[in-house]
C-alpha cells in the first residue's frame, strides 16, 4: 500500500471480469516486479480469466491496450521510464498517458495506468517492489475497483 493510505475495496468485485495486463519489456526487471505484484494480487481476489502479453516499450503499450480491449473487459499497463539525459522520457512518458487514457475512453472501458515514471532507478525501485510502495498490486487494485458496475 502507498505511504498515502490508499485503500482497497472488496465490495461487489466481480471475478469473472477478464483482464489483460499489458507490459514493457523495457526496464524487464523493475516491469516484472510491477506484473508479478499485480498478478498475485488479482489470482487472490479469484480472478483467473487473465492475460499478460508484452510488448517492446512503454510507447507501444497504447497500441496493446487498444488492441487487448476489444475482448477484455479491463486492461492494466506497466511500464517503466526512467529519466535519462535526454527529452525522450517526457515524450514517452507523457505520449503514454494520453494515449491510455484516450484508447479507454474510446473503448469506455477501463485502464489501469501503471506506467511508473521515475528520476532515477532508485525511485523506480522503491515504486516497483512489492515490499515497499506495491503500486503493482495498487494499480491492479485500481482497476478491480473501475470493474464494479456501479462505479
Amino acid at each position: 500500500m502507498s505511504k498515502d493510505g490508499f485503500s482497497y475495496t472488496s465490495n461487489k468485485i466481480d471475478v469473472s471480469k477478464k483482464i489483460t495486463i499489458v507490459a514493457s519489456k523495457w526496464n524487464a526487471e523493475l516491469v516484472n516486479e510491477l506484473v508479478e505484484s499485480g498478478r498475485m494480487h488479482l489470482e487472490s481476489l479469484g480472478f483467473t480469466d487473465l492475460k499478460i502479453v508484452y510488448v517492446p516499450g512503454a510507447w507501444e503499450l497504447v497500441h496493446a491496450a487498444q488492441k487487448e480491449l476489444a475482448h477484455a473487459d479491463g486492461v492494466i499497463a506497466y511500464g517503466v521510464v526512467i529519466r535519462g539525459e535526454t527529452t525522450h522520457y517526457e515524450l514517452i512518458s507523457e505520449s503514454s498517458a494520453q494515449g491510455l487514457m484516450q484508447v479507454s475512453i474510446a473503448a469506455n472501458k477501463p485502464i489501469g495506468f501503471g506506467l511508473i515514471a521515475a528520476e532515477n532507478v532508485s525511485q523506480a525501485h522503491e515504486r516497483t517492489n512489492a515490499s515497499k510502495l506495491n503500486k503493482g498490486k495498487e494499480i491492479a487494485q485500481s482497476l478491480v475497483e473501475m470493474l464494479i458496475d456501479d462505479v
